[in-house]
């Protein structure tokens, strides 16, 4: 099966050796049951992906963040290198799915592609900024010399995170729940137009409920934006409890409101 596959594959590109070789690094990068080789650049993957999520995990731990941002500190450049190499890896993988697949406008239409793109692109972003600017210097408090840039680099930094959704290639199941949610797509959105509904109607009763029957007038709903904050977390029954009712009122459409629920 995985022969008839192949050859399938092989009759859709150019019987050159140029397609030949596109055949053998698609196989290579999609398809690691192909070989032992593309098993073990499938391994390498997840973990350069896992790699890469850790770095931008601690970046943000207190007691190794100077590590990774502060070009003073010792190690900072032996982990900018190994971020850097994974970053190359990354994009070669990139580059090459590109170019070894069959329809580029097929390819581009699928989701993935563009999610991987928006995880590679902040690293040259921040690169671009550093050539410019120079590497940027966070003191302890956590301020930055880098000016307005700073902005953009903590920006960049949350799109990395991104790469997670890197993982889901490896996984048929995650795949499979993606393509799921996909065709699910209309149902989604009438559910999301149906919770927003619930919330900005109970919010706005609850804002008119307890700034109108409130004895001293004072009220911690101060808006119709803070009680569908409150609406939301009681819809979805979180309940953080920051905002709650405090009329006699107020309390019955905060029933009504978790009963809807």
């Amino acid at each position: 099966m995985e022969q008839a596959e192949t050859q399938k594959t092989t009759t859709l590109r150019d019987n050159t050796p140029m397609g030949l070789w596109k055949c053998r690094i698609d196989g290579l990068i999609n398809k690691p049951d192909s070989s032992r080789i593309a098993a073990i650049y499938a391994v390498m993957d997840c973990f350069f992906i896992l790699i890469s999520i850790a770095f931008l995990v601690l970046e943000t731990e207190g007691k190794v963040k100077d590590y990774f941002i502060n070009p003073k500190n010792p190690y900072y450049y032996y982990l900018f290198g190994i971020n850097s190499g994974i970053m190359a890896f990354f994009t070669a993988d990139y580059i090459a799915r590109i170019w070894s697949a069959v329809s580029k406008v097929v390819f581009l239409k699928q989701v993935l592609p563009w999610l991987d793109l928006l995880s590679i692109l902040p690293f040259y972003v921040e690169l671009v900024i550093m050539a410019y600017s120079g590497p940027q210097t966070v003191d302890t408090e956590g301020n930055s010399d880098a000016g307005g840039w700073y902005v953009v680099l903590r920006v960049c930094r949350v799109f990395r995170v991104i790469r997670v959704f890197k993982l889901a290639r490896r996984s048929e199941n995650l795949l499979i729940l993606l393509k799921a949610v996909g065709n699910t797509s209309t149902e989604l959105f009438v559910l999301f137009i149906m919770v927003f509904m619930v919330v900005l109607m109970f919010g706005s009763i609850m804002y008119t409920v307890e700034s109108t029957t409130s004895e001293d007038g004072k009220t911690n709903f101060t808006s119709i934006m803070s009680g569908c904050w409150w609406s939301v977390i009681t819809v979805t029954t979180v309940g953080y409890g920051d905002l709650y009712p405090e009329t006699p009122l107020g309390m019955v459409v905060g029933t009504v409101a978790l009963c809807w629920a």
